[in-house]
């Protein structure tokens, strides 16, 4: 069956084809040899229903022997007559007899062959037949024997078929046979004919099935080539056999629907593709529109953020050097500091030195004027070094101020920070921490340079009231160059304003440890500033470096989103 499955139907319309002419070839054949078998058996019978006639008339003579009233050579002579008087078929045919040692009983076409040995006799084959016929038939009572031998009259040896027949009470071999020379050409006759006819019929049929297997091939060639197209997407081919009223019609029409089912699909799928497209199409425009919006929405607060990050650096690099700045300045304000400490004691010592002359003045009377040039030049020095620490003083003040604008523009800047970190949400929490502490760190330095401020401003006017003093003390000197008798006097209140030196020179000291301590304080806080500030700085850097990545990742995700 699975032969059957793979063959094409060329294939199988040439095997129909090759069957019904075989069948009628082999049914031709095998029913001519039938039928000439049945005129070869018929032939047969005939000489069989001789041969039984003439062994029916040997039974009658033997009957007659064995009832004493013939003698069985007389027997054996009549039985000889009757047989040479026997023919048929127009004496073509006739019977003939043997002994069952080959001796010729009876032979109607040679009589001289009677009584003689013929065993030793061949045909034109060279068989010997009559040896042939008594071995045969003394094994078995009748039988049909072959040989070739010419008719009478002719030389043509052709075959001959015999019927021979034992009857064993006179021992005689009966036998007759037949030439089927006729039977084979009327056979082959008809066998021309019959071929004949069957080979025109053969070729009407293999003509009519090779125009028939032709049409259907080509037609199923046609349909699996348009198949074939319409598979492919090819939906301009036609199938006129749909008009066609067998199996190929309706294949076609049967394409015919799937070709307008694929029309109407790919109709379809054109329009559902257009509108695919239409639909991607809106998409990436509202993509790229939201895109572009979230680019410019995004993209200028990224700008502004790094913007603001960049100011803020700036600004905390300002504070850093600021820092410094006010380190350093905190530095020479604390030299001078030490400076004026170092005068104040001085001054104390000259103080000290004045008491002890003034003490003196009332027993060195005599050296009054010495010990007048004396305080006047101490005076002088003291009047020097005071207006010095005035100065000084000054520049304390000044140093206090900048500190002061110094805080004022941290807090500033730290405010600006805390905006900027606020902006920046999530990620400026850490930035907004360290500004609060830039806020805080700004608000201490501005109430310690206030209070320095305050010293700076005491120190100030207890160095004018020391000049004041100083300048005064040098008038009462010069004076006692002049009135020399008003010196116990003068020494009195030159002392007793010596003793108001002294204690303003001690609280001048002590201010200026103040103030020296003020100032380390001032000069710790410009260090925290600087630390703060550098935190700053790098906290803004980290936020740069953020807002960058920022920036690249929405510029990929933009990317993405306008590829659709």
């Amino acid at each position: 069956m699975r032969l059957l499955e793979n063959l094409t139907i060329r294939a199988k319309l040439a095997a129909l084809v090759a069957l019904s002419v075989l069948a009628p070839a082999v049914v031709i054949a095998i029913s001519s040899g039938f039928t000439h078998q049945r005129m070869v058996d018929d032939r047969i019978d005939t000489i069989r229903s001789a041969v039984e006639l003439a062994v029916g008339m040997a039974k009658g003579l033997n009957a007659e022997v064995e009832a004493g009233t013939l003698a069985r050579e007389q027997a054996l002579v009549r039985f000889r007559n009757a047989v040479h008087a026997m023919s048929y078929h127009d004496g073509a045919d006739y019977l003939f007899a043997y002994d069952l040692n080959g001796i010729a009983v009876a032979n109607p076409s040679n009589h001289k062959a009677v009584g003689t040995d013929r065993m030793g006799l061949q045909d034109k084959a060279g068989k010997y037949f009559v040896r042939e016929i008594v071995e045969t038939l003394r094994r078995q009572d009748s039988a049909i024997i072959h040989y070739v031998w010419p008719k009478l009259g002719s030389d043509v040896p052709l075959l001959k078929t015999n019927y021979v027949q034992r009857y064993q009470p006179l021992g005689l071999i009966v036998g007759s046979g037949v030439y089927t020379d006729d039977i084979d050409a009327a056979y082959h006759e008809f066998l021309i004919r019959t071929g004949a006819a069957t080979a025109a019929l053969i070729a009407a049929l293999v003509l009519i099935a090779f125009l028939v297997n032709r049409d259907i091939v080509r037609s199923l060639h046609r349909l699996r080539d348009k198949m074939t197209a319409l598979a492919a997407g090819d939906l301009g081919v036609t199938f006129p056999e749909a008009t066609r009223r067998n199996e190929i019609g309706g294949m076609a029409q049967a394409l015919q629907v799937f070709k307008e089912n694929a029309q109407a699909k790919a109709s379809l799928e054109a329009s559902q593709a257009e509108q695919a497209e239409r639909a991607a199409a809106e998409k990436r425009e509202a993509m790229t529109t939201l895109a572009s919006h979230f680019e410019q929405t995004v993209g200028n607060l990224i700008h502004d953020v790094a913007g603001e990050a960049d100011a803020i650096e700036r600004r905390a690099q300002d504070m850093t050097r600021a820092a410094d700045e006010t380190g350093r300045l905190a530095g020479a304000v604390t030299t001078a500091t030490e400076q004026t400490s170092a005068n104040v004691q001085t001054v104390a010592a000259a103080t000290e030195e004045l008491t002890s002359s003034i003490s003196e003045i009332s027993r060195q009377v005599g050296e009054s004027a010495e010990i007048a040039r004396e305080a006047v030049e101490s005076t002088e020095r003291a009047n020097g070094k005071v207006e010095g620490l005035a100065g000084a003083v000054e520049r304390i003040g000044a140093v206090v101020g900048l500190i002061n604008s110094i805080a004022s523009q941290t807090n500033l800047l730290a405010l600006n920070a805390t905006i900027e970190a606020a902006r920046a949400g999530e990620a400026g929490k850490g930035f907004a921490v360290v500004a609060q502490e830039v806020k805080a760190l700004a608000n201490q330095t501005a109430k310690a340079t206030e209070e320095i401020a305050a010293q700076v401003a005491g120190i100030q006017s207890e160095t004018t009231q020391a000049v004041h003093e100083i300048k005064g003390v040098a008038q009462v000197i010069g004076r006692v160059n002049d009135v020399a008798t008003s010196i116990a006097s003068a020494v009195e209140q030159q002392g007793a304003a010596t003793r108001e030196i002294s204690r303003n020179i001690q609280q001048a000291a002590q201010g200026s440890h103040e103030v020296s301590s003020s100032i380390v304080g001032v000069n710790d806080a410009a260090g925290r500033n600087g630390k703060v500030a550098y935190e700053v700085l790098e906290n803004v850097r980290e936020l740069s470096m953020r807002t960058d990545s920022l920036r690249e990742e929405v510029g990929r995700f933009l990317a993405q989103v306008r590829a659709g």
